[in-house]
């Protein structure tokens, strides 16, 4: 979809086109004396300057205009410059190849088939003003095979256009969207790097106040034995365990190792740190346990299929639902891991948008499923989300499967 702000500089260069073509009438008539139905003309210039003042007002406004829009406004050029030749002479008057001018816009804005319906619109123009040619005009000075050989150079100089200018145009519009690609992706790239540098600060910082407050913890179980301290215990066990898996994770991604862990292990592993994070939820597992097959993949896929869990998890309460599903299937040597919630659903803006940037949602600011997005494309799996069809939100991970050495 195209916006009006390329009709509107259409429509402004009409205007000096049709500044143009008054003053050629206007020599014509004054300079040369020709003999021409310049009333007419002049008409056809006036009924043409008026509708394009009123194209300008109502593509004033900022909105998408449709391609349609664009083969209108040049089926429009081709008209009133036909019109134009028919009364000054047809296809003997020197600016009937003016007539490409259309074919050359239509190659830049509109679509093959459109583009090549202007053109048979401009070859039919120019052979509808050759053969009215006046029959002593056509035979004098047996000026014939000149007419004919102009309306030759005509319809090769559109092939020209049609097939070089249409392939320029299309290679410069397929390279401007490559290139926003890039530049969204390098957005992304630097929003996750960001995240990145912080969380690593943030685990340096941590280390020293977890370090303390582990040791003081033992301090006043030894002094105090309290059910409550040793709770408080086992969970900054639990962080100074996790400030470790962060610190292994980091070095692996600086080696960029990788390994085969096997589906049974994959899932054995999963199921566990659910277990330990989301005591309170109900999970039904439905894994396709293949003792035959391995991912092959680095320490990072667990936290990003954890981040995707997490998600679920809180979607789901937010709908006063304590419960999802996930389940697993080999398809074609792949394995599809797939997490349902039982919340309210998403929007199809967020669904768009989720995974691709840090967005504003319910449930946050979608920065989980913008690492777990990152992590798993960097994995080399891919990436779906969708709504269920009864209720909730659907999270698909497919990854490539290798068969255990």
């Amino acid at each position: 979809m195209q916006t009006n702000r390329q009709l509107l500089q259409l429509i402004k260069l009409r205007n000096g086109f049709i500044a143009l073509q008054l003053l050629v009438v206007l020599v014509a008539e004054l300079w040369f004396e020709y003999s021409l139905p310049y009333t007419t003309l002049k008409i056809i210039v006036g009924v043409e300057l008026a509708i394009n003042i009123a194209l300008f007002y109502y593509y004033k406004g900022n909105r998408n205009a449709h391609p349609i829009e664009f083969l209108l406004q040049v089926s429009l050029d081709i008209l009133f410059l036909t019109l134009l030749l028919y009364f000054s002479n047809g296809a003997t008057n020197p600016f009937v190849s003016l007539l490409l001018l259309p074919v050359a816009i239509a190659a830049v804005t509109l679509p093959k088939p459109w583009l090549l319906f202007v053109t048979f619109m401009a070859l039919a123009a120019y052979s509808t003003l050759l053969f009215t040619l006046d029959h002593q005009q056509m035979h004098m000075i047996d000026m014939q095979q000149h007419f004919v050989g102009m309306w030759l150079t005509f319809v090769l100089s559109a092939l020209v256009v049609v097939l070089i200018v249409a392939s320029l145009a299309r290679a410069m519009r397929q390279q401007e969207r490559l290139v926003s690609q890039l530049r969204e992706e390098q957005l992304r790239q630097e929003q996750l790097v960001a995240l990145g540098t912080s969380a690593a600060q943030f685990a340096h910082q941590m280390a020293t106040p977890l370090a303390t407050a582990n040791l003081l913890t033992e301090e006043l179980e030894l002094q105090h034995n309290n059910l409550f301290l040793a709770q408080l215990k086992e969970q900054i066990g639990l962080c100074s365990k996790r400030l470790q898996d962060f610190r292994v994770m980091s070095e692996e991604l600086k080696q960029n190792s990788r390994r085969q862990i096997p589906l049974s292990q994959l899932f054995f592993h999963l199921q566990q740190d659910i277990q330990l994070n989301f005591a309170d939820v109900q999970v039904c597992y439905q894994f396709d346990n293949s003792e035959a097959f391995a991912v092959y993949t680095d320490s990072t896929l667990f936290p990003a299929l954890l981040n995707l869990v997490q998600n679920a998890v809180q979607a789901s309460k937010q709908n006063n639902n304590h419960k999802i599903e996930m389940s697993s299937k080999i398809e074609q040597q792949q394995l599809v891991i797939t997490i349902r919630d039982f919340g309210k659903g998403l929007s199809e803006e967020a669904l768009l948008e989720l995974g691709s940037t840090i967005v504003q949602s319910d449930q946050g600011f979608g920065m989980g499923v913008l690492l777990s997005h990152a992590t798993l494309e960097r994995l080399g799996a891919q990436f779906r989300l969708y709504n269920h069809s009864e209720e909730g939100a659907v999270v698909e991970v497919v990854m490539n499967l290798v068969e255990l050495s």
